[in-house]
């Protein structure tokens, strides 16, 4: 057994040394590594890892199992345009918003890339019975080409995802497949076509605790690991795999020593998190100037309300997409919320609010950017800070990661 600092390491991109700040926490480590061919039928003390090594013994047994089709893209050429089938709809500008193709089941919505209207950025279907997005798919375009594409498929009873796929020049890069099992369990399988590897990895809630295991292009086991982890220790096993052969063992335990840095940089009322905004009127109903969607829908209401000018944007279907304020702007998606406020000259702040409790802060002034986001349960979960570059790309000066309890785990000063 030996002591290691464990915490705050704050890393210089420059010269890549670590150095240890004067607050951190410490971390006592047992760790035992085996290099050597191992076989867990003459070591009484390897049993344990029997369960890992073959975990999953339907997939080691048919390795077959392990293919996936990626999922395939809708790809909407420019010359292919005219020939879409839907209602187009268009703004009370002119300009095209989303076209609308329906049948019995689904309804899809597909929408136009900003920067050339005869190619699709995002197409979503939605499950008429259950109300829920089934199929979601986001094409990232550069010089007039889809560059980037990522594809995800829910569950129409539980809105989970239960499928990805993501291409890059037009080839699939990876592709998985999620299973949700009783008891907060969840078991996803994922192939890497670049190198034709396989992964399958097990999560559970309570208790949390991961199984992550490798197989190459052979469908052998190239690698296996497992990770238990409560408020402050974790522990784990590590196996690497040869030829179908283990070759190397690794058992490693850590428990953190709960430290209060980083507090002072969340002891900021700017981070505080906005309200969230309560719809209590009618937006679409209130007597205002409005303007319509080609298909007869209201697009925008602008009314006075309490002696505030408000101004609502609605999509097609009829649902309201944003509220405009003098000093804020709310965005609506389902029941999350972002709020934008404009706080002084050059400094804004925005919060996100998600359905499940979780929240998200970020304040800009001058190129500069502090934000930090929260669990559900209150508890911070990270903080980040740096400088905004002049592409729009967050250079980040300073990480902080907290554990459940809010207490800090990791820190990086780049």
């Amino acid at each position: 057994m030996y002591i290691i600092v464990w915490g705050v390491f704050m890393i210089n991109k420059i010269n890549g040394v670590s150095t240890i700040q004067n607050q951190y926490s410490v971390a006592f480590r047992n760790e035992e590594t085996v290099t050597k061919p191992v076989d867990i039928n003459q070591d009484a003390d390897l049993k344990g890892i029997e369960a890992l090594a073959v975990y999953n013994a339907p997939l080691l047994k048919n390795p077959e199992k392990l293919d996936i089709e990626p999922l395939v893209p809708t790809l909407i050429m420019p010359e292919d345009f005219e020939n879409i089938e839907g209602e187009k709809i268009y703004t009370s500008e002119g300009k095209l918003h989303s076209i609308v193709q329906e049948d019995e089941n689904t309804k899809t919505v597909l929408k136009p890339a900003e920067e050339n209207e005869k190619m699709i950025s995002l197409i979503i279907t939605t499950d008429k019975k259950t109300g829920k997005v089934i199929n979601e798919q986001k094409n990232f375009i550069k010089d007039d080409k889809y560059d980037e594409i990522y594809i995800n498929e829910y569950s129409p009873e539980t809105g989970k995802e239960i499928a990805d796929t993501c291409y890059i020049d037009g080839k699939p890069r990876n592709a998985s497949k999620t299973v949700y099992k009783p008891n907060n369990e969840m078991v996803i399988v994922n192939k890497n076509f670049e190198d034709n590897e396989f992964s399958v990895s097990k999560y559970s809630k309570k208790p949390d605790e991961s199984i992550y295991v490798i197989f190459d292009k052979n469908k052998q086991l190239k690698a296996a690991s497992e990770y238990k982890k409560s408020d402050l220790k974790q522990s784990g096993i590590d196996v690497d795999f040869y030829n179908g052969g283990m070759i190397a063992i690794r058992r490693y335990e850590e428990v953190t020593v709960p430290n209060n840095f980083g507090a002072d940089k969340l002891n900021n009322s700017d981070l505080v998190p906005a309200e969230s905004y309560k719809l209590d009127f009618d937006a679409k109903g209130l007597d205002g100037a409005k303007t319509h969607y080609s298909n007869g829908a209201i697009e925008t209401n602008s009314f006075e309300r309490n002696g505030e000018k408000v101004k609502a944007y609605f999509e097609p279907d009829g649902s309201l997409s944003r509220l405009e304020l003098a000093d804020r702007t709310i965005s609506f998606d389902g029941d999350n919320q972002e709020i934008k406020e404009n706080i002084e000259d050059n400094k804004v702040k925005i919060t996100n609010l998600y359905d499940d409790g979780a929240k998200a802060v970020r304040v800009e002034k001058d190129k500069e950017f502090k934000e930090a986001s929260f669990g559900k349960n209150g508890k911070p979960d990270s903080y980040s800070e740096g400088i905004i570059e002049d592409d729009g790309e967050d250079d980040s000066t300073l990480s902080l990661y907290f554990n459940k309890t809010g207490m800090l785990e990791a820190a990086y000063d780049c």
